[in-house]
Formats: structure tokens, sequence, C-alpha cells
């Protein structure tokens, strides 16, 4: 980023783990860039410290520095009673500490650091987009290095945030935990892709046997030593940290539940919604409806969840747009510009209420600014477009059913594709999902979200359903919806099989283009929606520059790629398309298969002892095993 002001502030998010980030707030209190680490290095939620987000801004020009982690665990934090009611407990476990490396690290930048507390942070993050002067917050996620606490209660106004209740780490287990283990027990990667068992939920059958059973076996993993997954990677600079379950271990739990995946699955999200929606009714009942609630953390990824606390009646529901660990840079950068301003100014730059526009997360770079010339580099045939001329060939190629990337502008910031690194398509094909997942190498179990002009918001989805003002959800993608009864039948590509969808709504005002698009292919079609996913490529950040974007355009082999004001077609790039066929290998696959089965051989040794390196290696309690070798005792010197 260039044109820093003398004086900004900087958020860092860097826990060794996941989702390092960096944000920007000006002089005047407001957010100007934010950046996650994965967008630059093209690995996927790279925990590893900032480096190169940071090498996109001038270090010189930063006052101090907010880190949204205290330096050192403080007193414990008592449990509240609605906390109590819907937790397990799990008291023995200590908050931990970070290693030396991880305040080396930040003391290296040379900028006075300021720490704050992991949930504090979570909450004014919300607090700082949603742009409302006060607000009540509800936190929840997995804990935190340092943190005290998994989830709380907030009253959070302009210089002030009041923590109301709390569930104590060390005293209560994490809610998410739960969603993590079933997460691991599905064969999917936890902190990754509990959004696949969030879709896969609505394919199952809701039954109180398997609920218990998923329960228990989840109680089972949290007490049971060793544990079946952990962080490999923590706080290491060459390896990006990743969570790795020993899938031995894992099959071990997975066999004590005689269920489908799909149940497991729906038993997991309906004891989540259970206990989230609890605590919500008890905000409602002991802060009232009159201020909006705004949700940050990981557990508020659930879309689902989000729709079942709007189903109670508050003013506003809002949920934190990078609501994981990515989003706290957010809240770090505002609350060290509110110390070292000494508050004033800080209430002074929040609005009254103004509603938060889609360039709120359009705070990343803008790498694909001179488009032409890397295309030129690359050697594609394109065409140059104005808007209005874009805006017809656009729908003109989703009219025909054509599947095309739009890469406009500076990026999003958080897990949502909202225009600018998107890859659109027709909703009223019934085919599209398997199609468009095989191309982006996806293995998703929910329709692909739809994206609408906000003065169809009310035609699409049934919000009479929900007595809750979610329209900020809706604009950033956040919640899900039920859809109108005729939805369904025109639209399939975007309506799940509970009858609701997750919409991104579009004001013309937060981006005229796409909102001409949407009309001039509502004006051939009748349809008002398209279809809206992130443009990567499975387990890939969604692109950034405009190499990420070409590069992903050729592998999936997609109609169309708009890349600012550039229009490639594929068919006019067969050359380029050969060659990334050739190029493509299946390496990757067996790799990973390889991987696969040197965790199990792993896991399998640790429970069954060594030399059991695969299902048919004798274990060295068998008599038939070969004797072990013993080594040559050393010859004296």
């Amino acid at each position: 980023m260039t044109d820093t002001e003398v004086g900004m502030y900087l958020g860092i998010n860097y826990n060794g783990m996941h989702d390092s980030s960096v944000c920007l707030v000006g002089t005047d209190g407001i957010v100007r860039y934010a950046v996650s680490e994965e967008r630059l290095s093209r690995v996927k939620q790279d925990g590893r410290f900032p480096n190169r987000a940071l090498a996109s801004i001038d270090l010189r020009q930063i006052r101090a520095i907010g880190v949204p982690y205290l330096a050192a665990s403080g007193p414990a934090v008592p449990s509240n009673e609605v906390f109590r009611d819907v937790m397990a407990p799990l008291p023995g476990y200590q908050v931990g500490e970070f290693p030396a490396v991880w305040r080396d690290r930040l003391t290296a930048l040379g900028r006075p650091l300021e720490f704050f507390d992991h949930h504090d942070m979570h909450a004014f993050s919300a607090y700082v987009l949603a742009g409302y002067p006060e607000a009540i917050v509800l936190t929840c996620d997995n804990g935190a290095y340092t943190c005290p606490v998994t989830a709380a209660v907030f009253h959070v106004r302009a210089g002030a945030t009041e923590r109301l209740a709390a569930a104590a780490y060390g005293e209560l287990d994490t809610l998410a935990s739960l969603y993590s283990d079933v997460t691991a027990l599905l064969g999917f990667t936890p902190c990754k892709h509990e959004g696949k068992v969030t879709g896969l939920a609505a394919h199952g059958i809701s039954r109180p046997d398997c609920r218990r059973e998923v329960w228990r076996v989840h109680r089972q993993m949290r007490t049971e030593h060793p544990r079946a997954y952990g962080w490999i990677g923590f706080c290491d600079e060459d390896v990006p940290p990743f969570y790795e379950p020993n899938l031995h271990q894992i099959a071990q739990y997975r066999r004590q539940l005689p269920y489908t995946d799909a149940d497991i699955a729906r038993a997991a999200q309906d004891v989540l919604e259970e206990k989230v929606v609890t605590i919500a009714r008890w905000i409602k009942q002991q802060c009232g409806a009159d201020l909006p609630l705004l949700l940050s953390g990981g557990v508020f990824a659930n879309v689902k969840v989000n729709l079942e606390i709007a189903r109670l009646g508050f003013r506003a529901v809002f949920v934190c747009p990078p609501m994981g660990d990515e989003g706290l840079s957010i809240g770090a950068a505002r609350a060290v510009f509110d110390r070292y301003e000494g508050g004033t100014r800080g209430r002074n730059s929040v609005p009254s209420r103004q509603r938060p526009r889609r360039d709120t997360v359009a705070l990343g770079p803008d790498p694909c600014s001179d488009a032409s010339t890397a295309l030129e580099e690359i050697g594609l045939v394109y065409h140059r477009l104005g808007r209005s001329a874009a805006s017809r060939a656009l729908s003109d190629a989703l009219v025909s059913g054509q599947l095309l990337a739009v890469v406009r502008g500076r990026q999003e910031f958080g897990p949502r594709a909202l225009g600018l690194r998107s890859v659109l398509a027709g909703a009223g094909d019934v085919t599209l999902n398997d199609r468009l997942n095989a191309k982006l190498r996806r293995t998703d179990f929910m329709p692909f979200a739809p994206i609408l002009r906000a003065e169809r918001f009310a035609d699409v989805f049934d919000l009479d359903a929900v007595p809750t003002d979610v329209e900020d959800c809706a604009r950033f993608m956040t919640i899900c919806l039920p859809v109108q009864s005729w939805v369904a039948e025109k639209c399939p590509a975007v309506v799940h099989v509970d009858g609701t969808a997750r919409p991104q709504v579009l004001r013309r005002e937060d981006d005229p283009f796409l909102h001409d698009v949407l009309g001039k292919y509502e004006e051939s079609t009748g349809l008002p929606m398209l279809v809206n996913t992130s443009f990567n490529i499975h387990d890939e950040p969604m692109v950034s520059s405009a190499a990420d974007a070409v590069a992903a355009f050729l592998l999936a082999e997609l109609d169309l790629l708009l890349l600012d004001d550039c229009l490639v077609r594929l068919a006019e790039n067969s050359q380029a398309k050969n060659l990334a066929r050739l190029l493509r290998r299946q390496d990757g696959a067996v790799a990973k298969a390889r991987h696969a089965a040197l965790n199990r051989s792993f896991g399998r040794q640790i429970f069954e002892g060594p030399g059991r390196f695969n299902d048919y290696a004798p274990s060295t309690a068998d008599s038939s095993a070969p004797a072990t070798r013993t080594a040559p005792a050393a010859t004296p010197a």
C-alpha cells in the first residue's frame, strides 16, 4: 500500500496458528487497509508471521501497533450462569502462554506495542465495522492463548467495551470444540472445513439418539489423552501451521457412531444452534432488544446459527464480515488508535448510524490496476472495454450459460467474495453445482450463494419469517434466510435442501457495475439473481494478483475472465488453455494420499506399538513377529 499518513496505527493478528493479518487505521480513526497473509503467500489460512502483508505497508509511518492478545494471561474470569448451563465443564486446563519468539517477532518491528484481550477485540472489530454508536456483542470461538474466556457478552459504545458475561477457559469447554471434533470425525480438517459440516447437516435427519451419542463421543475426545488432533508448525516460520488429526485415532471414535455422516453433521448443528440460541435468548432477556446484536468470532461463520439468532427478534443483527481471527487486526488497530488519541477523536470518527457499505471490506491491495500489461506479459488475447460494454458482455455471457470470473479493484477482506474476486453464473441451471464444483475442485454440500439487487430482496426471501433487521448480514453474505416458494423452482442452483439461501444483497451505491449486470440479466431472463462464489481453486485462498487470476481461470477452464477493464475469453486463448492442461499433474493427489497413509501409520504405532506400519504388519506383541534386532555394543576407543 502507498501514500500512508504519518502517525497511522497498525493492528496485527498473529497467533502462530492461523489467519495472520494486518490492518491500518488512519489519523482520523477510519480503517484504510487490511489484508490477510494468505492472499499474498497463497497458503490458505496462513498463520505464519505476516511478513508479506507487512511488506505492503510503510512501517515508518506507523505510530504504534495494536496486538489482539494479552502479553501474558491475567487473572481467571468467573463464568456466568448462562454459559455454565450450556457448556460442558472442563476443569484443570490453564490458559496458554505464547513462546518468547512470538513477542520477539512483534518487538523486532521497532514500534510501540499495545496488547489487548482477544475477545475484547472480537467485539471491537464488529463494532467498528457495524457503524452503530452503541450495541450488544456476543463473541464465541475455540479459545486463544493468554485469553481467559472463550465466549462473552459485551456492551460496546464509543471509547468503552464492557464485558457483561463470560465463559471461563479452564472451567468450561468451548462451544466451538464440538463442531471441530465432528469436522474431524467426518474426515475433514478442523479449523478449516467446518462449513462443509454446516452444508451436510441439512441433508441429515434430526435424531435424539444420534445427538446423545455424538455428544458422548465428543466429550470422550475432549477428555482422553492423547488428543486426537493438534497444531503442527505452531509459531514455525518455515512450515505454515496446520491442524493434523490422528486419522487412526479418529477412525476409532468414528466406529462408535453407527449413523450416516449427514445425521452426525445434523446432530452437531442441532446442538450448536440450541446452545447458542439459549445464550442469545438470555441476552434478549437481560439487555432487551432495543440495541442491535453484533456477532463475532469463528462460531458465527455458521450462517444457520446466525439465522436462528435472528429468529428471536432483535432490533438488528450484524455479523462481523471477517468474523474469524483475521478480523482481529481491525479491532486492534482501532483500539490502539483510541488509546493514543485519548478517545475523543475516536468517538467523533464513529458515525451516529451509517449503514456499512460494501467498501467496508474492500480494504485489500489492488494488484490488478494495470491488467493490460499483465495480460500482455502472459501472452493472452484480451479486449479492453468500458463499463457499459463490459456489463453487457458479462450479462450476455451469463444468459447463454457461460461461467465467468471477475477481478476488480481492491480485494475483499474476510472469507466472503462480494463481487471483486468472484465467479458468477446463472442461477437457473439445476446442474450448475456439480459442474462448477468440479471445475473449482470443490466437494461442498451447500449450494452456491445468490447475489441480487437490494430492491428484489423481499421478493426473493421470506423476510416476514425473520422478525429482525438482517439487511446488513445479507449485504456481506453472513446469514442464510428462507426463500420465497417460487425460488427453488426457478433458481435451483442457490437453494439448499432446507429451503434457505445465503444471499449477497447489493445496493447500486455499493457497486454500480454489478448492479447493472444483474439488471440486464433479469431483463433477459426474468431471474433476479446470479450465483456468486469465491474465485479460487479448492483449498487455495481467493485470487489476489493478475497472475493468480489467470492461473485459476485457466486451471478451472472458465469461459470468461474480467480482469479490471480487460475481458479474456477462453475460446480465444486455446493455446494457453492447452498448455495449462499439459502442465496439469496429479502429483498433488498422490502426495495427499501418501501423507494420509503416513498419518495413519504413525497413529497406529502410537496406539498399537512400534512396527505397526500398516494394517497387515504384526504388532510387537505378536509372537510370530521377527525378533527385534539389537544394535551391536560400541567398541571401546
